[in-house]
């Protein structure tokens, strides 16, 4: 890996680490994840996809070799969303509104890296009996599939000949870790308070 992969793991591990200990480690891996929480996090990764789609879009030139088109996350998470009985109108944010590109490759960095727990996170979710029914056609947790290490390499070339600078990149993944920690709780009373929408 290059020097800036290296860095960028080493200077967010703290947080990287706090940030997952938030999302229900222990139900996933007793197997009880439920259905309100499974939702709550599903939103969480939609508000922080979405948003971060958003804002790469706005400079096209800088992120042309990322191909945002074959990275997005965002009609997964809405799918997956919707099978809970919660409408795609849950989703809205502008939480990277004004980061600059280096600060949003940065936040890629978390996307793109949460990636590669997909195929962990997915086993573990098959364990909780209580979300067999929404895991027959859900696409998120699923990521890239057999094309993770693939995906994950190109988006490290990706990291290495953007002009950016790598102080900026990795503290772009600093508050790229915490927008999340902010939105765990922001999504809670959202995600747990959904009422079935009938027309899904």
């Amino acid at each position: 890996m290059n020097t800036l992969h290296e860095q960028l793991r080493q200077e967010t591990r703290p947080l990287h680490e706090q940030t997952e200990q938030l999302l229900y480690t222990d139900a996933l891996r007793a197997g009880t994840l439920s259905v309100d929480q499974y939702r709550h996090l599903l939103l969480m990764h939609a508000q922080f996809h979405g948003s971060l789609e958003q804002a790469i879009d706005r400079h096209p030139a800088f992120f042309q070799d990322y191909e945002p088109d074959t990275r997005r996350k965002t009609p997964w998470l809405l799918n997956d969303l919707a099978q809970t009985g919660l409408s795609a109108d849950a989703v809205s944010a502008s939480l990277f509104e004004d980061w600059s590109p280096a600060w949003l490759l940065g936040a890629a960095y978390v996307g793109e890296g949460s990636m590669l727990g997909g195929k962990t996170v997915w086993n573990l979710l098959r364990q909780s009996p209580f979300l067999d029914s929404l895991l027959e056609n859900a696409r998120f947790y699923r990521g890239y599939g057999a094309d993770t290490g693939q995906r994950w390499r190109l988006f490290g070339t990706f990291l290495t000949t953007a002009d950016a600078e790598p102080a900026d990149v990795v503290e772009g993944a600093r508050q790229a870790f915490l927008v999340y920690q902010t939105l765990f709780p922001q999504t809670r009373a959202q995600a747990y308070l959904a009422e079935a929408d009938p027309s899904v």
